[in-house]
């Protein structure tokens, strides 16, 4: 009777401890506002690293060339689609754009909106870039991620990205800074669209020198936003890889 007592002790631990693991870890919530009413909370992780999307954990090993982070939009009653819905919304969606001093790939910009060329939309939350909508499991690639299998998370829109930069596309004698300024967008299928509140976030690899190369990441923290940056409305406004801008409320 002990015996049995001790196994159903140590599998809730267990399960415990792989629940704990699963769970969304925040790193800064900031406030989703429309016309001066909060209608949502756009929710940002605690940041991970990993090895070229491989070995993923909270701690950076010296091997790390990147971070991770999950980024959810959870609105409340009233900025629900099917609820109050005050900013008269058809879809939220998540809209990204990097900024990076590394090397680039032939096309690239050192600032772009953050989804590949073959994209017609600025959206990030699109297939094959790793998201989800409602209630839905986490991405099905755990490689990257410092969980194992696909826990649920619960929000209107939700995006998973596990950017790195490897010491061959770095520039000599220069450290590698990459920063993202990820929105929420209110999409409305018959008016124009609205930039939401926006979190801003990134690393950078400082360069060591010699055999060293460069350090592992080190994060350089959050920054929330009311609205989008002049930064991020120039970037769209003269991107020639997605055209998106008549469609916003500020063409």
């Amino acid at each position: 009777m002990t015996y049995k007592v001790f196994i159903t002790t140590v599998t809730i631990l267990m399960t415990s401890n792989c629940l704990a693991a699963a769970e969304l870890v925040i790193g800064q919530t900031c406030p989703v506002i429309f016309q001066n009413e909060p209608i949502g909370s756009l929710i940002l992780s605690k940041p991970w690293y990993h090895s070229s999307r491989s070995n993923a954990k909270y701690i950076a090993s010296d091997n790390s060339t990147g971070i991770g982070i999950e980024i959810h939009l959870k609105s409340n009653f009233s900025g629900k689609v099917d609820g109050l819905n005050l900013a008269d919304c058809d879809h939220f969606r998540l809209l990204q754009v990097r900024r990076t001093t590394a090397k680039l790939l032939p096309g690239e910009k050192h600032i772009q909106i953050d989804v590949p060329d073959e994209f017609s939309t600025p959206f990030y939350d699109s297939a094959p870039l790793e998201h989800g909508y409602g209630l839905h499991k986490t991405p099905v690639d755990d490689s990257d991620k410092p969980w194992q299998g696909r826990p649920y998370r619960d929000s209107a829109v939700a995006l998973y990205d596990t950017p790195y930069v490897s010491d061959s596309w770095g520039i000599e004698g220069k450290d590698i800074e990459v920063q993202f300024e990820t929105c929420a967008v209110c999409e409305r299928e018959s008016q124009f669209d609205t930039v939401l509140s926006c979190g801003h976030w990134g690393y950078r690899r400082d360069y060591m020198g010699g055999m060293t190369g460069w350090s592992e990441p080190e994060f350089t923290g959050f920054q929330c936003s009311d609205s989008p940056s002049p930064r991020f409305q120039k970037t769209l406004n003269i991107s020639n890889r997605v055209e998106y801008t008549y469609w916003i409320h500020w063409r």
